[in-house]
């Protein structure tokens, strides 16, 4: 037994060295040997690397920008470039086959929401899984820093071995056989390893990219993903040094000392047997790869947008890999020292030595280094389909070579190593043939400039428009504050694009109510939102989402006056809102701003007001028959009163009786209404400060404050009286106000002013509310409020203002907007702002923003304001210009400008909805109308799926036109009429499409 013994530990080592050194297993291909640091793992010779996920860029990017960017890159690598023992990988893959996986991941959080809310929209997830695939691919860019052994002076590496033989010696350490050697690094490169690592990624974030140095556990799941993605779960973690080590049973144990230690990372990230198939082609897998190298490289320099603009037109999966290694004239010296001999007699060898020189004249007459690269790329299919292989071979080599006319080759003798070579970091030993170029060439072909999100998630998803996901999250802890500002001309797709952020909004990740949403709409924008979420909640919760038309009838009557619960006293936020209301009402008809002293008096008006209608002062008597539930509930808890029971008593009694909701309802008749103001500002304290102020009219400031007060009760029935009009529970509410906000001339101009400063404060009213507002009720409402304020300050809180352009001579509606904008971040409160310009809104507004939409570019002066007004560069105008044009059937493209934490991000995007979320957020009139009669006849979510059927564009307008055209034709009408006949003659054919299907479909589940 000692003898076999003896032989077997001598003849498995070198049978292991035979089979690694031949490259007979897979693992030998592997270079990664352990981990050392947090962010450092380490190769079998000592050497050290680390990963950086480059996300891409912030802003679009132009020739200016590209070699702005370029030229600092170029700068920053140049130094460290220019010394031996450097390498630098560039990872770039591309694939469309894993998108849906990803934009799966990306929905996640805002699916579990969903079902966290009971909020049944799994149509709409897969439908957005569905629809985004067709249009999006999964990209990935990595750059992986090595700093080797060459860096190194002679002396350092002898005394580095040296201290780790002495060491081994020692401690008397075993072989690590068949485990992660972990005293594989070598210490003397810690320190310049670290600081190359730190400047890149200082330096690239510098520059404008989105650059993450990953920890180890997550760079080595994204390097075995490239080595084998379809064998690698998403959860999937190595095991490394300092993870618990899982012990082998005693049937597995070997009594090597890799039965306790870490197992082997090679086979970790080569996890299953490769196939050489040929002298070109490899099975890794379930899957076939060959390899393209390039052999000789542009003759005319191209960026890699060009490549990437050749191999997308053809849809196929690839990945390629530019290895670039320091000190390139380093490995050149035999070659021209060869060269410098020959040139005698060769010319060709005379010109190979004259561009040695080049280079050499190069580096040391400029600032660019001098680097050996090597480029590989790796396209995939099925493994047993060799002619799908080599056709995306052919068509991955032709985009290639015509970028910049490169030249390539496919056979490298060895099938495997040449998918490793374009594999993440699992390999320095790229087997495509080196050339040697200056720096600056090098950067200029890398995939670095792909444009990136600052969100990871979101529940929006938008596009680059070549198909790159791009998600956003509103309201997030990226941006200090939320304004969003969207414009552009009608039908531009601004309100359909507003309605899907406010879904999103709703499915934010993490939150565990609904959220707060308060749209101000003109017209029935918002009903498809509403009804969507209303059609998702389950039939106990679908009273939190409303939507109402505001009319000028006693029923919708909204008392501007009224306090929280139990409050005798408005409160601060309360307060200014109602001096900026009673300061606009008595605004005289046509002027910008109230007289002189108006807006102090109106304060001091508020406070008397209040003061008169508290317990302490002269509070309204309560009276039987005023409020039937108040009245039934006092009598079932026994309340006694007398002649001088006063509302407040009442609503005390209901309130401590856990009647809450009752009691407000009691508490509407314990308020002052606006007819008490004019009689309000007519007592002693206010004569005295006021009394003697003499408006423009040569009226007193006083007489001329009551009497407008009363035109108002006169003019404005629905503010005049105690309030009817109850949202109850309601917490996504749009109230259309197109009845009620007219636009034409002054008088209308004050009654639109109204009319929004009344709906965003029944809206928004207690958005506002802070833990401080406690201590100022009432001691026996506190408990109740804490809790309440503490709810609304956790939850998501969002205004929005569509057709914002109708406030332009509502001065008193735009200050109340910019003081809603100055104080909403400490309050959590997003505001939206929707017009058809840039020029609706205040130079303040635009300043506040911090989320621009520019849904349409429109005419040359409007783009030149657009980007000098948001400072954009001559690439993002040229965009704008040139791409931006409204919606059409793979979505609405439109600039955007993000203002984060981390700085401005400024991107041309699409929003691609299905065609099921298109209708249902849909705001075209006849499209509506189409809509919410299939709503009322055959429910929610078969209308919206029979109309996603019928018509996938997400608009019936230009089947309808047509269907109009044929029926003028037939009819000989010359105008408009018969265009309501022909609109319901197209329901009644969908309503035949949708009973016949449904009849098919029973027929088949009898059979």
């Amino acid at each position: 037994m000692t003898i076999l013994s003896t032989i077997s530990n001598f003849v498995n080592p070198f049978l292991s060295w035979m089979s690694s050194s031949l490259k007979q297993t897979t693992a030998s291909y592997c270079d990664l040997q352990t981990a050392d640091s947090p962010t450092v793992l380490v190769n079998h010779d000592g050497s050290l690397l680390s990963l950086i996920r480059i996300d891409g860029v912030k802003s679009l990017i132009g020739k200016d920008e590209f070699d702005q960017i370029q030229a600092g890159l170029r700068q920053s690598l140049q130094t460290v470039m220019s010394q031996a023992g450097h390498t630098i990988q560039v990872y770039f893959n591309y694939n469309k086959e894993e998108v849906r996986g990803e934009i799966t991941d990306i929905l996640a959080p805002a699916s579990a929401t969903a079902e966290r809310l009971s909020l049944r929209l799994d149509d709409l997830f897969a439908e957005r899984i569905r629809h985004l695939s067709r249009y999006c691919a999964h990209e990935e860019t990595y750059i992986v820093l090595c700093t080797g052994l060459q860096s190194l002076t002679a002396e350092q590496l002898k005394r580095a071995n040296k201290e780790k033989v002495q060491l081994i010696k020692e401690q008397k350490i075993p072989p690590f056989a068949n485990t992660q050697n972990i005293i594989a690094a070598v210490p003397d490169l810690r320190e310049s390893h670290d600081s190359f690592v730190r400047s890149i990624v200082n330096d690239f974030q510098q520059y404008g990219l989105i650059a993450s140095l990953l920890e180890v556990h997550e760079a080595v799941q994204a390097i075995r993903r490239s080595a084998d993605a379809a064998f690698t779960a998403p959860d999937w973690q190595p095991v490394l040094p300092g993870d618990k080590v899982t012990i082998k049973g005693l049937k597995n144990a070997t009594g090597d000392i890799s039965d306790v230690l870490w197992p082997s990372l090679a086979k970790q990230i080569i996890p299953r047997d490769a196939e050489n198939l040929d002298l070109r082609t490899v099975r890794i897998g379930d899957l076939d790869y060959t390899t393209v190298y390039i052999d000789l490289f542009p003759k005319e320099l191209q960026t890699f947008v060009r490549l990437f603009t050749r191999t997308i037109q053809t849809h196929i999966p690839w990945r390629i890999s530019f290895s670039i290694e320091s000190d390139g004239l380093g490995y050149s010296q035999v070659r021209g020292a060869m060269a410098s001999v020959l040139s005698v007699t060769s010319a060709q060898n005379r010109l190979i030595s004259d561009s040695l020189k080049l280079l050499a004249y190069v580096k040391l007459n400029t600032d660019d280094a001098v680097v050996r690269l090597r480029v590989a790329a790796s396209t995939w299919a099925p493994h047993g389909d060799e002619r799908l292989l080599r056709a995306r071979a052919s068509m991955l080599a032709k985009a290639i070579q015509g970028w910049g006319s490169c030249d390539t080759s496919e056979i490298s003798g060895d099938a495997f190593q040449g998918a490793v070579s374009t594999m993440l970091a699992v390999s320095q030993d790229n087997i495509a043939n080196p050339s040697i170029a200056p720096l600056s060439d090098v950067l200029y072909m890398l995939p670095l400039f792909r444009p990136a999100s600052p969100w990871h998630n979101g529940a929006i998803l938008f596009r680059s428009p070549d198909g790159k996901p791009w998600p956003y999250h509103p309201g997030s802890s990226q941006q200090t504050t939320w304004i969003d500002l969207f414009y552009a001309r009608p039908g531009s797709g601004k309100s359909v694009l507003s309605n899907a952020i406010n879904l999103a909004v709703c499915l934010s990740p993490g939150i565990i109510r609904l959220p707060r949403i308060s749209i101000i709409d003109i017209g029935p924008s918002s009903s498809g939102l509403i009804t969507l979420l209303k059609d998702a909640l389950p039939l106990n919760q679908k009273h939190l989402v409303a939507h109402h038309r505001l009319r000028m009838r006693p029923e919708y009557a909204i008392n501007p006056f009224d306090t929280q619960l139990g409050c005798r006293f408005p409160a601060p936020p309360e307060r200014s809102f109602l001096v900026n209301f009673i300061s606009l009402l008595v605004t005289p008809v046509g002027s910008d701003k109230a007289y002189d002293g108006v807006s102090d008096m109106a304060g001091l008006v508020i406070d008397e007001l209040y003061k008169q209608f508290a317990d302490e002062g002269k509070p309204n008597v309560y009276a039987p028959g005023m409020s039937e539930v108040a009245d039934g509930i006092l009598e079932e808890i026994g309340f006694v009163r007398d002649a001088k029971t006063t509302w407040w008593e009442v609503t005390d009694a209901l309130f401590m009786a856990g009647f809450p909701h009752e009691a407000m309802l009691a508490q509407r008749y314990a308020m002052p209404v606006l007819a008490d103001v004019a009689a309000i500002c007519r007592i002693t304290a206010i004569q005295d400060l006021y009394g003697k102020i003499t408006t423009p009219t040569s009226e007193d400031l006083i007489h001329a404050f009551a009497r407008m007060i009363s035109s108002a009760v006169r003019e404005y029935p629905i503010i005049s009286q105690t309030t009817r009009f109850d949202l109850g529970e309601a917490k996504v509410v749009a109230l259309d106000l197109d009845e009620v906000a007219r636009s034409g001339g002054d008088a209308a101009n004050r009654q639109t002013a109204v009319m929004y400063m009344l709906a965003r404060y029944v809206l928004a009213r207690h958005y506002f509310l802070i833990e401080e507002n406690v201590s100022d009720m009432p001691e026996a409402y506190r408990s109740y409020h804490q809790v309440r304020i503490a709810e609304i300050r956790e939850d998501p809180k969002r205004i929005v203002l569509d057709e914002f352009h109708r406030t332009s001579k509502a001065q008193a509606v735009r200050d109340q907007v910019i003081q809603d904008m100055r104080e909403g971040r400490k309050w959590k409160v997003q505001i939206a702002l929707l017009s058809q310009s840039l020029d609706d809104f205040d130079d303040v507004m635009v300043e506040f923003a911090t989320s621009i939409f520019i849904m349409e570019s429109g005419p040359e002066q409007a783009v030149q304001k657009t980007a000098k007004v948001f400072g954009l560069s001559n690439t993002a105008r040229q965009a704008l210009k040139t791409r931006v044009h409204g919606p059409s059937e793979a979505g609405a493209t439109f600039l955007a400008q993000f203002s984060t934490k981390s700085g401005m991000n400024t991107q041309l995007l699409t929003s691609t909805l299905g065609p099921i979320e298109l209708w249902a957020l849909n705001t075209t009139a006849e499209d509506v109308n189409i809509r919410n009669t299939l709503y009322q006849k055959i429910g929610p979510r078969q209308a919206r799926q029979l109309l996603a059927q019928q018509f996938p564009s997400g608009s019936a307008a230009k089947a309808l036109e047509e269907m109009f055209a044929d029926f003028k034709e037939e009819a000989g009408f010359l105008d408009d009429t018969g265009k309501e006949s022909v609109l319901k003659q197209m329901i009644e054919n969908l309503l035949k499409v949708y009973y016949a299907s449904d009849q098919s479909a029973q027929n088949e589940k009898k059979q």
